[in-house]
């Protein structure tokens, strides 16, 4: 079981088991709401994810028209999770959402998949991606 939190810490959930998988993705999107070059998310089924806290959504349409509602802490605006209406049963969350000392950065799932590779900036380098969509 690891948890992840917001900023705050009122709003949080938990996983069990390992996640479907761990995406990076390049978009412009995802560049603005991490505000960093790109965003990293561990995919899980919802049946293997409880929340605990209080939280605001917002939606936006994403560039392949599926609609992407954000959840987020009202408090500090932490963006803890977000689910897209064409996988209804899954559940992604922010990778820096599980950041705590006590959890070791290896327990953490590597990615496997990067998303957008095509808006990559040319300073970024990843290695052992199994899957690239542009």
């Amino acid at each position: 079981m690891q948890t992840a939190s917001c900023n705050c810490g009122q709003l949080s959930l938990s996983v069990s088991g390992d996640p479907i998988r761990v995406s990076v993705c390049h978009c412009n999107a995802c560049q603005k709401r991490t505000g960093s070059a790109f965003g990293v998310q561990a995919r899980y089924p919802l049946s293997q994810v409880s929340f605990a806290g209080v939280s605001h959504h917002y939606q936006r349409v994403g560039d392949d028209g599926a609609t992407i509602t954000f959840e987020f802490c009202p408090h500090c605006g932490g963006n803890l999770w977000f689910t897209m209406d064409v996988m209804q049963d899954v559940v992604a969350i922010p990778l820096g959402n599980f950041a705590d000392d006590t959890v070791h950065k290896s327990q953490l799932a590597v990615p496997n998949v990067v998303v957008y590779q095509d808006r990559c900036h040319d300073w970024v380098k990843l290695e052992g991606i199994d899957e690239v969509y542009d």
